[in-house]
């Protein structure tokens, strides 16, 4: 007796429509994650279906499907025979390893061997299931129904456009319902000779239903949808203008900037540096009107990371500052992409051992490979990898004299803007510089505009997105006025080369919360998702390419050193307006005030009405008091935080006893520099000699690159608790 078996036709429709069905499954795998190729799934699909059809004893099936799913391993990820004894071994050894980090869920710690392996047999498994089920049992409306709200599900919630899809599926679904109908009532009633074209032709029946209802749904008029974003909707973020909520965190999509984020304090990694300052990830360079992509990109193979240097990455013939910097991901989430402070140098070890570098030279992104893939991209999410970096210290007087005499590619690729670019973003560029002279002093001019000067607000939440037909950066300058770094950030750059000054977009993760320090001295920093942050990258020639902070809520990350000859020549230097708000995080980038939403308070039973009175009447004649007394208030709240603030973050409490004389006294006026600001202050003479003397200090620890003292921060430590006892409202 033969092991095989010769389907009918019918078998055979219904499992080519079982196919293409199964076959929307996995194409979303190729635009959602970091899948390379698809054709290895195509073939475990088609060889199981063929197994199925051909082998009648399903005893049989399984040793076949298993030597069938090594055969494709072993194609991608060995170059001996199939039986040789290496190849076995190395199946061996990998399961062994990687079989206890599949039970904990570490999955990107595993050998690509034996993930690829394990992922195959339990595609195995699901499709020999789903085959049993609709071509053996004929029970596949519910698969139907199944992959029509997966569809919907990745076409609602994700950047995926599945409408094709879910048009493709209606027609092979309700195909492998009549074929399999069909092919029920040929078994209950068998058919010979010339009679068994007759059951073809009843399909005539249902194709020509399903291509009718397809084509007057797909070209009949449709309306507006009453329910245009349900994702916002459900959040309560569904009124007009305001964008869909999501979570913040780096992420590689950024074609569509804008709309409200909710703070994630998810952790990333942790990194132990010997500078707090921002972890580079990528920089785009095409600005589209709605957000940023990439244009030309060349890549660098990097085969052996520990083996390959770098030499100006970014900056060219400045002072530079080397870094050390350690990253951990083993607790938090991980990135494919190497995240580096200021320009790397090298990267010293990568755990896992096994991984090459990726090197795009046009816009300084590594990303992170596999070495033991051939015939696939593999991206790797490390554990952990050692860098060497450098920061720039900037020459005042050398950023000055630079010119605009810019090489032709630099001007062709970053002076780029949409041709409908409005006419009013170059205008207000041009007035916010007007008395500039010099490239730098029109980035710094636009700098502090955005950051103190233009009355805009930062906000994550009530957030609204332009109009389809609106340019990003025109709708934040001129409508909404409020936004996050992805705005300043954004409207900087382009402002910048509305003025033929190149400039690009830059994304990475801001320094993190500081957690202590390790034997070296070096600080612990935890980064997370809400320390995710975009900046701009201004090129200057014999410069190169040169950081800036837009967003006020940050600290800049550009140092500069004030060579120039007087104090009268030097700049003002953009720090952070700090005059409304009350606590500065510098640790984090954010402002936890503008994060916390307001909960309602329900109550389970009505109170009386004179309950009521009685409970406004209080609220009242506390409000009243607290607003007599606000000044107080606030000024308590300080001083309580100036208490408990760590000694040893000289800058950190620096501001916040500016925050204390800005109540206490006048504001700051934009543009303003510390010593300006300090010399035009009404107060006694050692009090502004105290002061001017924290300020000096600040100035070379901040700007200088500078370690103070043990007895300088003592000295300063006992200044800063005397002036701020002594500040009365």
């Amino acid at each position: 007796m033969s092991i095989w078996r010769r389907p009918q036709g019918l078998e055979w429709a219904a499992a080519l429509c079982l196919f293409l069905m199964l076959r929307e499954w996995l194409l979303p795998l190729g635009e959602l994650t970091d899948t390379g190729t698809l054709w290895p799934f195509y073939v475990i699909v088609a060889g199981i279906l063929l197994i199925d059809l051909v082998v009648p004893y399903r005893w049989l099936t399984f040793p076949l499907k298993l030597a069938g799913i090594f055969w494709v391993v072993h194609r991608d990820f060995s170059d001996t025979a199939f039986f040789s004894k290496d190849w076995l071994i190395q199946v061996y050894t990998s399961l062994l390893r990687d079989l206890p980090l599949a039970m904990q869920q570490d999955w990107t710690t595993m050998l690509p061997l034996s993930r690829n392996l394990l992922f195959d047999l339990m595609l195995v498994l699901l499709i020999s299931m789903v085959t049993y089920l609709v071509l053996e049992q004929r029970q596949g409306l519910w698969f139907v129904f199944l992959t029509e709200l997966y569809l919907a599900v990745l076409d609602t919630f994700l950047p995926y456009e599945a409408d094709g899809a879910i048009i493709r599926t209606l027609i092979y679904g309700f195909l492998m319902l009549a074929v399999a109908h069909l092919h029920t009532m040929s078994r209950r009633a068998p058919v010979v000779g010339k009679s068994r074209w007759t059951i073809w032709r009843a399909l005539l029946a249902p194709v020509l239903i399903v291509t009718f209802a397809v084509g007057v749904a797909y070209a009949g008029p449709k309306k507006e949808p009453i329910w245009p974003d349900p994702v916002a909707f459900l959040t309560g973020n569904n009124g007009a203008g305001v964008g869909t909520m999501k979570k913040v965190g780096y992420d590689n999509n950024d074609e569509n900037l804008g709309g409200p984020f909710q703070q994630d304090d998810t952790l990333v990694f942790v990194g132990v540096t010997n500078e707090r300052t921002y972890w580079r990830g990528d920089s785009k360079d095409v600005y589209t009107g709605r957000g940023w992509t990439k244009g030309d990109r060349e890549y660098l193979l990097i085969p052996d990371p520990a083996s390959y240097e770098w030499s100006q990455m970014l900056y060219q013939g400045t002072e530079t500052k080397d870094v050390t910097a350690t990253l951990d991901f083993s607790r938090g989430a991980r990135f494919s992409t190497l995240f580096f402070p200021g320009q790397l140098k090298k990267v010293a070890s990568i755990e896992p051992a096994q991984t090459m570098l990726v090197y795009d030279r046009n816009h300084q992104q590594v990303e992170l490979q596999s070495s033991r893939e051939r015939t696939r991209i593999a991206p790797v999410r490390p554990e952990s990898y050692q860098l060497e970096a450098e920061v720039p210290v900037i020459s005042e007087k050398a950023i000055m004299q630079a010119d605009m005499n810019y090489p032709e590619e630099i001007k062709e690729r970053y002076l780029q803007l949409p041709a409908e670019m409005p006419e009013r973003v170059k205008e207000l560029a041009l007035s916010i510089t007007k008395n500039a002279a010099t490239p730098y002093e029109k980035v710094r001019a636009i700098e502090n505009y955005l950051r103190t000067g233009g009355d805009y607000k930062y906000e994550t939440k009530d957030v609204p997105v332009p109009a389809p037909d609106q340019d990003f950066v025109d709708h934040f300058l001129f409508d909404s006025r409020r936004g996050y770094c992805d705005h300043f950030s954004t409207s900087m750059a382009v402002m910048l080369r509305t003025l033929d000054i190149p400039a690009r977009w830059v994304k990475g993760f801001a320094p993190g919360t500081a957690v202590g320090k390790d034997g070296l001295g070096n600080d612990i920093m935890e980064v997370k998702n809400k320390d995710a942050h975009s900046w701009v990258e201004v090129y200057f020639p014999g410069q190169g390419w040169i950081p800036f902070e837009a967003t006020s809520t940050f600290t800049s990350p550009v140092r500069i050193n004030y060579d120039r000859t007087t104090e009268d020549t030097q700049l003002p230097v953009p720090v952070p307006d700090l005059s409304e708000h009350v606590v500065p995080d510098r640790g984090d980038g954010r402002l936890d005030e503008l994060e916390e939403a307001d909960r309602p308070v329900t109550t389970s039973r009505s109170m009386p009405w004179q309950l009521k009175a009685i409970g406004a009447g209080l609220l009242l004649a506390g409000a009243y008091v607290s607003w007599r007394r606000r000044k107080e208030i606030t000024l308590w709240w300080l001083q309580r935080k100036m208490r408990k603030h760590p000694a040893e973050l000289y800058p950190d409490r620096y501001h916040l006893l500016l925050v204390l004389i800005q109540h206490v006294h006048s504001k700051r006026e934009p543009g303003e520099t510390l010593r300006e600001y300090v010399k035009r202050l009404s107060l006694p003479g050692d009090k502004r000699q105290d002061l001017q003397y924290l300020t000096h200090l600040y100035e070379r620890v901040y700007y200088g690159c500078r370690e103070m003292e043990e007895k300088a921060k003592e000295i300063a430590h006992k200044i800063m608790e005397r002036l701020s006892q002594q500040l009365k409202p």
